[in-house]
């Protein structure tokens, strides 16, 4: 008998007739449903498979046979453990999506993994209880009121949540919940935040997740700019905002992409290392980089006393001035540092107090070389920022040479 098997790996091409799907479906003690593209926008062929031993599934509503399908698939699939809805077709199809999804989610009990572009607050509160559910996507809340918890702590076995949504739809999500046990938290955002939406997300996940369990926390944004350049300071995160994660001692990884940048200091930068001293990855990056940065090199210091697993580092800071003393401190773990466009004066000064304090490097990274990963970001960094750049491929070059001959 065929265990765990996408059901679509044994057939030979299609179309596929009916009676044998639905035979085929019904010998099969436990299988995947994941159409290839060629059955995507027919799904008279995806219901001949729908039977009891189904597992995983992924379903495009693209019409209005589709949505049909969706009302009594709970029903017909009671062993569903792995769902993904995912939009396609005409607007008023994907809307219309949302309740026919919102239902079908509402029959499932034994649900681990579900991702959905949209759901209704009925279908986020039975989620909410469901002890079998570690896994959810979501998109856009649609709904500004969402159901009212009591004092029972909510998604009690979740452990990875994804956005692909505006900023506000997983700070509302927080605001909401209480007590979730996550592990790892993405929020992917199509537009740049401000920073007073920011502060709303960190202040809300610091209230949301219990704070012993959160290892990864990454919030990313897609390239855009903001309306004005004048307007560029009010996105820049606040140190008051970042200290909202603090309470996250666990953290091992912690990425945020920022449009201009933060407004760090050397006292919130060694709060932070103290605060995250099981830290293996620290990225603070910008697409436009950090205006005259208040952090400086002496900060760097937290990290070689506080966090001995931290391998890379992504922080902008003024190296135009050195510190005036050194720690007796050196930490080897660290392997890779972006320096955004930090301010760069004395590259053989800098490259010394650096491999003292990073002696084991092998890689030294600016703004330039993050924006030149992607083609499609056409950003104009200024020349001032290409200026540092040269001057920190020169000391990156004296590093190499100071850190081979130790």
């Amino acid at each position: 008998m065929l265990d765990s098997s996408n059901i679509f790996s044994l057939i030979p091409g299609s179309p596929i007739s009916c009676p044998f799907s639905r035979a085929l479906a019904l010998a099969l003690r436990e299988y995947a449903l994941k159409p290839p593209k060629s059955l995507l926008d027919d799904f008279q062929y995806i219901d001949g498979f729908l039977a009891s031993g189904l597992t995983t599934i992924r379903i495009p509503h693209t019409s209005l046979a589709a949505l049909t399908l969706l009302s009594t698939l709970a029903l017909r699939c009671p062993q569903l453990i792995d769902i993904v809805f995912f939009p396609r077709g005409a607007p008023h199809l994907r809307l219309m999506a949302v309740s026919s999804v919102s239902a079908c989610v509402c029959g499932l009990h034994g649900v681990e993994r579900l991702s959905a572009d949209a759901l209704d607050p009925q279908a986020l509160e039975h989620l909410s209880r469901l002890p079998s559910l570690r896994y959810l996507g979501l998109g856009e809340l649609l709904s500004s009121i969402l159901p009212t918890h009591d004092d029972e702590a909510s998604f009690p076995s979740l452990q990875t949540l994804y956005f692909h949504a505006e900023i506000q739809s997983p700070s509302r999500f927080f605001e909401w919940c209480k007590n979730i046990p996550l592990v790892g938290f993405t929020a992917e955002c199509p537009t740049f935040s401000t920073a007073d939406e920011v502060h709303r997300l960190f202040s809300a996940t610091a209230g949301g997740i219990t704070h012993s369990s959160l290892t990864e926390f990454t919030l990313d944004h897609k390239f855009d700019s903001p309306d004005d350049a004048s307007d560029a300071p009010n996105y820049l995160i606040r140190s008051s905002s970042l200290r909202h994660l603090f309470c996250f001692a666990n953290l091992t990884s912690v990425s945020v992409l920022s449009a201009v940048g933060f407004d760090l200091d050397d006292a919130t930068v060694t709060d932070m290392a103290r605060s995250w001293r099981h830290i293996e990855r620290l990225e603070f990056q910008s697409y436009y980089g950090t205006p005259a940065p208040r952090t400086t090199l002496q900060c760097l210091e937290a990290f070689s006393k506080y966090c001995p697993r931290l391998t890379k580092l992504a922080l902008a800071f003024d190296v135009t001035v050195l510190p005036m003393s050194q720690g007796d401190r050196s930490l080897e773990s660290l392997e890779s540092l972006d320096v955004d466009a930090s301010p760069i004066a004395e590259a053989l000064l800098v490259a010394g107090f650096i491999a003292r304090i990073f002696p084991s490097l092998t890689d030294i990274t600016t703004l330039v070389d993050f924006l030149e990963r992607d083609a499609e970001w056409e950003v104009d960094v200024g020349p001032a920022a290409l200026e540092y750049d040269w001057h920190w491929k020169e000391m990156a070059a004296i590093y190499a040479t100071l850190r081979d001959s130790a």
